[in-house]
């Protein structure tokens, strides 16, 4: 799909520019003008305060599963100031805040968080001479999340500093929640927008191959490995985009309840290159 030439076509009039100290341990040190993608799209209209008061919601939402939404990043920081590592070092490379973003039924998300360390969770890419591995995706860990409100009264989802506890209704499973959420961060997600013609514009602003960062986690079922795509990385700004994150999670939930009280429950399936699913709207 990239090559030298295709990369170099795009042009990288604007150079990146130096915006932190060296040093600085912050994921983007240098500017470039690319505007980034912003989760839930350009315009991602918020729910009516009193939605969740509405009698539609009201008298259909039924309480089902706990889900817990988290956003996580990885890398060795302080042991690698200036080679910062996993998550953190390649956004540091793509000049980009990336973070992975998913939901676990865990009561503890550490837990979850516990078990990607252990899969090194986007850990591969494909490298000009195959697959290659990267350091530091087995230091993945929580951060906290900046709403810029409080939920919605009435919303069955309550706000912690690194989760969004989510009293799913019920009918909703986890994997359907998740596999929605993602759906709804689509527009960041830092695979598609990587292979978009902005995001290559923008590597070759920089002078990467985009290859790099389309990430892959290699999971070993016993004798053999299976090679998934990591599709939860996404481009984020907890401080910037946290209120958005709780306006896409209040959506799932409201949607789901008042669509199915009015007969109309969305048959929410996915595409999933992995596992061979098709998503149905």
């Amino acid at each position: 799909m990239f090559n030298d030439t295709s990369i170099s076509a795009l042009g990288g009039s604007v150079q990146p520019r130096r915006i932190r100290d060296e040093g600085s341990q912050a994921a983007v040190t240098h500017y470039v003008d690319t505007r980034w993608p912003l989760i839930g799209g350009k315009v991602l209209k918020p729910l009516p305060e009193s939605a969740f008061l509405y009698p539609e919601f009201v008298d259909a939402y039924q309480p089902g599963q706990l889900a817990y939404v988290y956003v996580a990043g990885s890398g060795d920081t302080l042991a690698a100031t200036y080679h910062p590592t996993g998550l953190h070092g390649l956004g540091r490379r793509f000049a980009l805040p990336l973070f992975k973003i998913s939901a676990t039924s865990s009561e503890n998300a550490i837990d979850r968080i516990e078990d990607i360390n252990v899969e090194r969770y986007a850990s591969v890419y494909e490298s000009e001479a195959g697959l290659a591995s990267d350091l530091g995706y087995d230091k993945w860990r929580l951060v906290l999340i900046h709403p810029s409100r409080r939920p919605l009264q009435g919303a069955p989802i309550e706000a912690r500093p690194r989760v969004l506890r989510v009293r799913l209704p019920q009918g909703l499973s986890l994997i359907a929640f998740e596999k929605e959420l993602h759906e709804r961060l689509r527009s960041a997600e830092l695979r598609s927008w990587i292979a978009s013609r902005a995001g290559q514009r923008h590597c070759a602003a920089l002078g990467r191959d985009p290859r790099e960062a389309m990430r892959l986690t290699s999971y070993n079922g016993g004798e053999d490995d299976r090679v998934s795509r990591a599709d939860e990385i996404y481009i984020f700004k907890p401080r910037r985009d946290g209120g958005r994150l709780l306006s896409i999670v209040e959506h799932i939930v409201y949607d789901f309840v008042v669509r199915d009280a009015a007969d109309d429950r969305p048959n929410w399936g996915w595409t999933s290159v992995n596992q061979g699913f098709k998503r149905r709207t």
